[in-house]
């Protein structure tokens, strides 16, 4: 593991090594919440765990403060990397001063933050904190899949009125609001076509090399989204060139930007030869589009075997032009950071005859998160989709004289307070104890939700300090 376990602070880097051994992908939690419970049993604390997976440990009676992670992670790898997410573990390397995993995410979103109260708790060096400041640490489980862990909390569960919430990813700057968000899955059910136009050639289309990255954190950089890409040069083709839809798909989760997709036409035989021109055409017209952003994108294509049924015309209009019309990137800017957003995050046709597009919209103003939600619902209306909304979330906002957030200026005076156009889960938690004082802080992470995930490992030291002393230092 490249010495990751003699990085200082020593405790939480051999938790966070220990972590990526488990596999621990939304939905597959069992080793790491197994792991988790029985690290706090092993010192009497109290442990408790919810039907939703939640797990809750007190180290003593009267809690004053309460830590708070989730302890899943997006399982998103490089094309070419074997990994089966649910069984194998990460492969970690020091790159520079960077931690990184070897083709794939690297879950310090969330796993610096568990790693960090599994250390609180598990090393005797920090025993005289928990006998002097009794805690509670709540771990949440699938966070990245809509917060579900979070969203089922019980309003009796947490004694403490205090929490800091370990899931912010920029060292230094500390969190005191977050964007709410929407979820909306479009999809539509038809009869596949089993006739194939006489004398056509089928064509294999690809896209790959994308950056991808957090729909939340890095929705303002202008990258490529390989769903809107993808269906950019369908449309194309069926228009110009007479192309049939066989399949297409693109992305996986929600809160990740696409970087991959993949979809399979038919044209008519005389002309296979000019519609893999117009690939290459495409190709060097995104690549030019994207110069600045999309270094390694490659778009290619190649004759394959013809498939046995194809999307029927009139629902291959209405999948591709719902697709383009749908909003995709940054909707409205606050000031000086993004305000609303929609995220294009998966596009899915099967052999079945069935289509599903999933999509994520986030703001900071509830009004403008149903504007943004209303106008996407209408382009899939429009095509005969039908639209379902799912675990809508609200905004959270504390104030700054707040007295969670003036003890942690008197700490660190130089700290930058902000908001962050993603989905905490600050804003779950407000929702059920509205009484709860709540900041944010974590280390600085790169590239969440994709394989050039890492984290900064002077900013772990940095972010370590700052909570010990937080935790020791007087109200």
């Amino acid at each position: 593991m490249n010495h990751i376990i003699d990085l200082e602070p020593k405790d939480l880097w051999r938790q966070f090594a220990s972590i990526s051994k488990l596999p621990h992908p939304s939905g597959c939690l069992d080793k790491l919440r197994d792991y988790i419970i029985d690290t706090a049993r092993s010192h009497a604390f109290v442990t408790l765990v919810d039907q939703a997976g939640n797990i809750l440990v007190r180290t003593g009676e009267a809690p004053v403060l309460c830590l708070q992670a989730h302890y899943d992670m997006v399982p998103q790898k490089d094309e070419d990397v074997n990994i089966d997410f649910t069984n194998d573990p990460l492969q970690l390397r020091i790159v520079g001063d960077e931690v990184m995993a070897t083709g794939t995410t690297l879950g310090a979103d969330n796993g610096i933050g568990v790693a960090a109260m599994l250390a609180l708790m598990d090393s005797d060096a920090y025993a005289n904190i928990l006998t002097h400041t009794p805690l509670e640490f709540l771990f949440t489980a699938n966070e990245e899949t809509g917060m579900q862990g979070a969203r089922k909390l019980s309003p009796d569960w947490l004694r403490s009125r205090q929490l800091i919430n370990l899931d912010s990813e920029e060292e230094g700057v500390l969190m005191t609001g977050c964007a709410g968000a929407v979820n909306m899955t479009a999809s539509l059910k038809y009869k596949m076509d089993t006739v194939i136009p006489q004398g056509d050639a089928a064509v294999l289309i690809t896209l790959t090399g994308l950056q991808g990255g957090h729909s939340g954190m890095d929705i303002h950089l202008g990258r490529a989204n390989a769903c809107k890409l993808m269906n950019r040069f369908l449309k194309h083709v069926v228009v110009g060139f007479e192309a049939r839809l066989g399949s297409f798909t693109s992305g996986t989760l929600r809160n990740a930007i696409p970087r991959e997709a993949q979809a399979l036409i038919t044209v008519p035989g005389e002309i296979v030869d000019e519609v893999i021109d117009e690939v290459r055409y495409y190709n060097d017209l995104f690549r030019e589009e994207y110069r600045q952003v999309e270094p390694n994108l490659r778009f290619s294509a190649h004759v394959v075997q013809l498939p046995g049924l194809l999307i029927p015309e009139e629902i291959q209009d209405d999948l591709l032009n719902a697709i383009e019309a749908c909003h995709d990137g940054v909707w409205s800017m606050g000031e000086g950071f993004v305000d609303t957003s929609s995220n294009m995050a998966h596009v899915q046709t099967n052999a079945d005859g069935e289509a599903e597009v999933l999509l994520m919209v986030r703001s900071m103003n509830e009004e403008r998160k149903r504007a943004c939600a209303s106008a996407i619902q209408s382009a899939f209306l429009l095509g005969g989709f039908r639209v379902d909304f799912t675990a809508n979330y609200g905004a959270w906002d504390i104030e700054k004289d707040a007295s969670m957030v003036q003890k942690a200026l008197r700490i660190n005076p130089n700290l930058k307070l902000d908001k962050v156009h993603c989905g905490l889960e600050c804003g779950e938690i407000t929702g059920i104890y509205p009484d709860m004082q709540i900041i944010s802080m974590g280390p600085t992470i790169h590239h969440p939700h994709s394989p050039k995930e890492s984290v900064e490992i002077e900013s772990v030291k940095k972010f370590w300090n700052f909570l010990l002393n937080f935790l020791t230092s007087p109200n």
